[in-house]
């Protein structure tokens, strides 16, 4: 794609195709929800329990491989045209419309799938969804939303294996990065798996979370690496299991599934106005097994102290951290509860504010 401005609606990658961007070059969504195509999903989950309650996507590819967008280029997804920017929500977003907002990339079910050089911007919801995708590489993007966009995520890797993302930024006004393992059914014997990707040497900015790992009623996610990261915003690494992420739609009386294992998150460096980890498992949820992260090597400066809060029927197990210094204004480094946790002397350096 040449230089200049490129007006487009849905648009469909199919196998062996590169969308390749030139510098000057500016891909430009539509302003309504009536600009895109509603996508169809073929893996099982109802329509309106698509997150978040749409089927819109800006460009979009199922069941391909060897699919790539790269450049110097611009994707612009005119993500502040979907608002009422006189409204508010929770004092922090404007409200969110009343109309679909289409993700910027949705891909399913893809082999070799390679994102490169690209400035992703204003996505009017997640920026890409990858669901069930394998062998995906991202280097050198710009993910740049606008800070009140509620659902702006920068990328949800869903069910994918043989992750690489790295050398990219991330601002957004949601999470930046969030692995998931969104279930279809209850099938114990074939789960939904998230597994082997690692993410290195990125800069992420959030109003909300750097990085977020799971739903309650996702499957499994394990094998995953987080290393080399700056931070700043408000979390740097959550994962929140309440209530009202439950799927009744899988089985109204199920609490959860979420299962994690084998996940390392080393040498961050994390400013922080609300908390550099926070793991919590609401009352109610009961997750088959929880847990068994690692932090490494954190230098961080916060407003608010680590938290680590399982329940009585739901612990959250095996939590190391290992060399987290730095400053947080609180009266303690560490709030635990129904959790297993091991925190080394270094850990202990942190100066209280």
């Amino acid at each position: 794609m040449t230089e200049g401005v490129h007006p487009c609606g849905t648009l469909h990658l199919k196998s062996g195709v590169e969308l390749h961007l030139e510098e000057g070059a500016v891909l430009l969504g539509g302003a309504r929800s009536e600009d895109y195509a509603d996508v169809e999903n073929s893996d099982g989950i109802r329509p309106e329990a698509n997150p978040p309650f749409s089927r819109k996507a800006f460009i979009v590819a199922a069941d391909a491989h060897d699919i790539a967008i790269t450049g110097k280029g611009v994707i612009d997804g005119q993500g502040t045209l979907f608002f009422d920017q006189s409204s508010v929500l929770w004092g922090q977003w404007w409200q969110k419309p009343p109309h679909p907002r289409p993700r910027m990339i949705q891909f399913a079910r893809c082999r070799n799938v390679r994102l490169e050089g690209v400035t992703f911007k204003d996505s009017p919801m997640w920026t890409m969804w990858m669901r069930r995708c394998e062998n995906l590489t991202v280097s050198g993007i710009r993910v740049v939303a606008h800070p009140k966009i509620i659902n702006s995520d920068g990328i949800d890797v869903d069910g994918c294996r043989h992750v690489r993302i790295g050398d990219s930024f991330f601002s957004t006004g949601d999470d930046c990065i969030v692995l998931r393992a969104i279930a279809d059914r209850i099938d114990p014997a074939n789960p939904v798996v998230c597994e082997d990707v690692v993410v290195s040497n990125c800069t992420l900015r959030s109003v909300c979370q750097g990085v977020r790992i799971g739903c309650p009623s996702d499957d499994l996610i394990r094998n995953a690496v987080f290393r080399d990261m700056v931070f700043e915003g408000r979390n740097a690494v959550v994962s929140q299991q309440p209530l009202c992420y439950l799927r009744t739609d899988l089985l109204p009386r199920c609490r959860g599934l979420l299962k994690t294992q084998n996940i390392l998150f080393e040498n961050w460096k994390a400013t922080c106005t609300g908390r550099p980890v926070e793991i919590a498992v609401q009352e109610g949820i009961v997750l088959p097994g929880f847990g068994h992260m690692t932090f490494r090597n954190f230098d961080v400066k916060a407003d608010k102290p680590v938290l680590v809060h399982g329940n009585a029927a739901s612990h959250v197990n095996d939590i190391r951290f290992e060399n987290v210094k730095g400053k947080i204004s609180a009266d303690r480094a560490f709030d635990l509860a129904n959790a297993s946790c091991e925190t080394n002397a270094l850990s202990n350096a942190i100066l209280l504010l």
